[in-house]
Order: C-alpha cells, then structure tokens, then sequence
C-alpha cells in the first residue's frame, strides 16, 4: 500500500514523533511506500533533536520512507502575520498525495495536521483517518475558539483511531462506532529495542567516569516530570554517580539553575533531545533510566519510553502513577521494575542510592524486564493491525 502520513517527525522532539516515525519504518520494512509530510523543520530550537545529516541520513529516511517538509524559508508578508502551518501542510500533502498517487491519509494530532489532512481529503478525495494524541484532546479540544472545528474534523475523519478509555467521548461526539479503530497498545520493535544495542559513547564527554553508574532522565524538561525531585534526592547522595539528562525546552536554564545550585554540575552531562533511533544506546549506556512523572495534567498519559526500556534491558526506575496505567499484571515492582513514588523523597533517595551502591540490583531488574518485555510486546502485531487499519479504509471508499 501507499501511505501519506501527516503528523510530527523527527527533528521533532516528543512521544507522537518517535510513535510515528517507528511505525513508518515498521510499515517500510513490510514493503508498503510511506510518505511523510511534515513540519518537523520548521520546530522550535528548545524541541528540536540533533540529528547529523552524514551520519543520521539513512535513518532519518529508512527503506521506503520518504520525507517531506514545508518550507521554513517561506517568505510570507501578509499583515497580521502567522505562520500558516495548515494551509502548507495542506498545500503539500496534496501535492505528494497526486504526484505519487497514494491510497490513504494517516493524519496524527489534530492540530495542525488532522485539519491539513482533512482539506487534502476533500481535494484527492482519499480516504482520511484521524490520530490523537492526550494533549490536543485534553488541552486543545476544550478550548473555544478550538472545539467546534475540531468535533467536525473528528466526526469527518473515515476512521478514528482511539483507546478504549475514549470510546464513549467519541461516541457522544457522534461519531459513529463502526468509524472507531481500537488501537490496543503502540508497540516497541524489538529489532531495535533489545538487550545486545551497542551503548552510546559517553567517554567523550570530559564529565563522564567510567567507574561510577549513569543515572539517566529522558524526556521535557518539566515540573511533573519527576525530574526536579530526582535532582533533589540525588543532591543528598555522597556516593558518587553520573547524572546523563537527555532533555531540553523553553524553561532549560531553569533546569541548570536548580543543578548548580544542588551543586550536581560536575556530575551531570546534558545532551539534549536525540532522534528516536539514538534512543536504544542511550537506554543500554544506562544503569538506570529514571521516569517519575507525578501529577500530570493528563490521566490518559502513557508513555511508550518505559517499554522502550524494558525492551533493551535496562533498570526502570517508575513513578507509582505510570504504574498504576501498566495494565499488564507481569510488570511488578522489584522483580522487573522499581516502583518510586517521587513525593516520599527519603524513599525515592533510598532507591536511588541502593542503585549506585549496587549496579547488580539494576542489572537484575533489567535482565528481568527483557524476559517480561519479549512476553508483552508484539511488533509485528502492531504492524499487521495497521495494515488490516489501512485495508478497512480502502474498503469504505469503494
């Protein structure tokens, strides 16, 4: 099949990128040509990956995966001035959509890129479905200058595809159930994602010591992240350790603020967002791989990060709220993750200091978490639903 996919893509930093991008190269390895029309390029700094076009290029676009991106040179003068994201998006998707005469719209995140995709419906006549994420359906769908347009687009999508805990919102929206595609679980791809990844090179940063355990953060930089507890707690350790944060945002300084004032500076190496392709080294370079979010605005959150880690192997350290959201009953705390509930400092403090005392605790919960993780994850299912998703859509329209 012939995909247009419409969404976030890396340069862009975030879950719905790396969700995006992993499945565009699960289907291209499967055969199917998938073209992506994206904004990526046109991402702000602070949310922007590093990626080196010598090295990274064949990644960025793997087998039969092609990219396309607006323009963010585009010299637009019209008063009063925006960037018109939808209309380019829009504008391009059509274009890719005739010139390769694709079969079906995969839009994902209705803000821009659901509304792009449902202009490009109507002008290719191509059947659309609708992705989205937590954040534009519990920040952005409640906004008023926002909600009806996006209750249309849902409504006008040929398949929505959802979770279960959203079913009765889409219904009471009028969409109609035969429309709704249950997407059980996103999945990590295991050929990536495993225990034998070679580590990232962490020698060439002159803060880093061989000796000592790598405590690592991946994600935003952010107040219910559990990155500033996690900072807290490690500036009462005397052990010594390194500190690998792999994040950045608006609010970085902040971040390095709290870290020289902890006085953790000689400890910690920031790198910034990485690609979702980096990610398996970063994780295996890891004694641990600490996610404590707490208190996050959005129940329905769950992460794909903590089964990113689970795969490769490495020690999870998660906060009790995201383990409350992991369904499956073979996730146990100290058997194949620990369980830390980020509030109880003196608890969370003793947890983390029990890991830089002992690796081999770690490395017994990471060994474990594999076991579990070839258990649960189901790639190649993942990739079979998408397609019998794409088969479906074909169908409608005849």
């Amino acid at each position: 099949m012939k995909i247009c996919f419409i969404g976030k893509y890396p340069p862009i930093e975030g879950g719905e990128s790396s969700k995006l991008y992993w499945l565009a190269r699960g289907l291209g390895d499967k055969g199917h040509i998938i073209h992506v029309v994206t904004n990526a390029l046109e991402v702000e700094n602070e949310y922007r990956e590093k990626i080196c076009e010598n090295i990274d290029l064949d990644s960025y676009q793997p087998n039969n995966v092609y990219i396309h991106n607006t323009n963010p040179f585009l010299d637009l003068q019209f008063i009063p001035f925006n960037n018109p994201y939808i209309a380019k998006l829009a504008n391009l998707s059509i274009e890719v959509i005739r010139n390769y005469n694709l079969q079906i719209i995969d839009s994902w995140y209705i803000l821009p890129y659901c509304i792009s995709g449902y202009i490009a419906k109507i002008f290719t006549h191509k059947p659309q479905i609708l992705r989205h994420a937590g954040s534009d359906l519990n920040r952005l769908f409640f906004n008023r200058d926002l909600n009806t347009i996006f209750t249309e687009i849902i409504k006008a999508a040929d398949i929505v595809v959802t979770y279960t805990s959203r079913l009765k919102q889409f219904i009471e929206l009028g969409v109609s159930e035969s429309n709704i595609f249950m997407n059980k679980k996103v999945s990590v791809n295991p050929e990536f994602f495993n225990p034998n990844v070679k580590p990232i090179d962490l020698s060439k940063f002159k803060k880093f010591n061989p000796r000592y355990p790598v405590i690592t953060y991946i994600g935003k930089f952010g107040y219910t992240k559990g990155i500033i507890e996690l900072l807290f707690v490690l500036s009462q350790i005397k052990q010594n350790f390194n500190l690998l944060l792999v994040t950045g945002g608006k609010n970085l300084n902040i971040l390095k603020k709290i870290i020289n004032e902890y006085k953790l500076s000689p400890k910690t190496i920031i790198i910034g967002f990485v690609p979702p392709w980096k990610i398996p080294s970063i994780i295996k370079a890891s004694t641990c791989v600490v996610h404590a979010e707490n208190e996050f605005p959005i129940s329905s959150h769950s992460p794909i990060l903590p089964y990113e880690v689970m795969a490769v192997g490495s020690c999870l350290v998660l906060s009790e709220e995201l383990y409350k959201k992991r369904k499956s009953e073979k996730i146990k705390n100290k058997e194949n993750i620990i369980v830390v509930n980020p509030k109880n400092t003196e608890n969370f403090k003793n947890i983390i200091q029990s890991i830089i005392e002992n690796p081999n605790i770690a490395e017994k919960i990471g060994k474990a978490a594999n076991k579990i993780s070839l258990q649960i994850e189901d790639f190649e299912n993942y990739i079979t639903q998408t397609e019998y998703l794409y088969e479906s859509a074909l169908k409608r329209q005849k």
